[in-house]
């Protein structure tokens, strides 16, 4: 009758086996004089190949999809992925606006909520957006990846004798979101309802802004406050629009 080996003659096994099996993970070919040219072809090849497979995507499956979904919309709009819609709001966007992945709005099928961008708006990978009443993003606004905006507290617990899933928000638990022109908000960051950030304003990343936050302001943290208040230089330079 054969017996299993022994845990003690296994591990015995793999330390005489580790060193090979480390030298085979980190072998590779590298390039050199004579074949390199081979590599950089292979390397173009590949990059021609996934650049073309994306703007496919892009311009002919996802832009044009997620259009169809908004009421009003201008000039030269990209989108990487198809956006994740719920209860889909009345959607309202300006001109050269680039949204770079994929996001997500959520609206509310109890109400008519709007969601409002300006031109020149970038929103990164998994914005979301939670709209029960009103956002509205102005122009020339940069939004990070990961970042959630949302004019609703979302359910509520008036109805404790109902799943919370299954009890809209009340009034009182809604407030549009307004964000200004020329705003950066990076990664990361959270915008709750009822909140008004002015022009030019930075929202530092991993930021919760629940408080109104006054032009011209850099803020940071959670809760969010105000750490510096620009120049008029440093106002000027964030008012310009980006060159195209």
């Amino acid at each position: 009758m054969n017996e299993k080996p022994s845990s003690r003659g296994l591990s015995s096994v793999l330390r005489h086996v580790k060193p090979y099996a480390k030298e085979l993970i980190f072998h590779s070919v590298a390039p050199n004089d004579t074949n390199r040219w081979l590599f950089e072809l292979a390397f173009d090849t590949h990059w021609s190949a996934r650049e073309a497979y994306e703007w496919a995507r892009r311009s002919l499956v996802a832009t044009p999809l997620f259009l169809s979904k908004c009421a009003v919309y201008g000039e030269r709009i990209s989108v990487d992925r198809i956006p994740y819609i719920t209860a889909c709001p009345r959607i309202e966007l300006g001109s050269d606006i680039r949204i770079s992945g994929e996001i997500a709005i959520k609206g509310n099928s109890k109400r008519s909520p709007v969601l409002k961008i300006g031109n020149g708006v970038f929103l990164g990978h998994w914005t979301t957006f939670a709209v029960a009443d009103r956002i509205e993003v102005g122009d020339f606004v940069a939004i990070g990846g990961n970042t959630y905006i949302a004019d609703t507290e979302g359910h509520s617990h008036y109805n404790p004798q109902q799943p919370i899933w299954t009890v809209p928000a009340s009034d009182d638990d809604i407030g549009p979101v307004i964000i200004e022109d020329n705003v950066q908000i990076s990664r990361d960051c959270m915008i709750l309802k009822g909140v008004r950030i002015g022009a030019r304003s930075v929202i530092g990343a991993g930021s919760v802004v629940r408080t109104n936050i006054p032009p011209d302001s850099v803020v940071m943290g959670n809760p969010a406050r105000v750490v510096k208040r620009m120049t008029p230089a440093e106002s000027e330079k964030a008012r310009t629009p980006p060159s195209t």
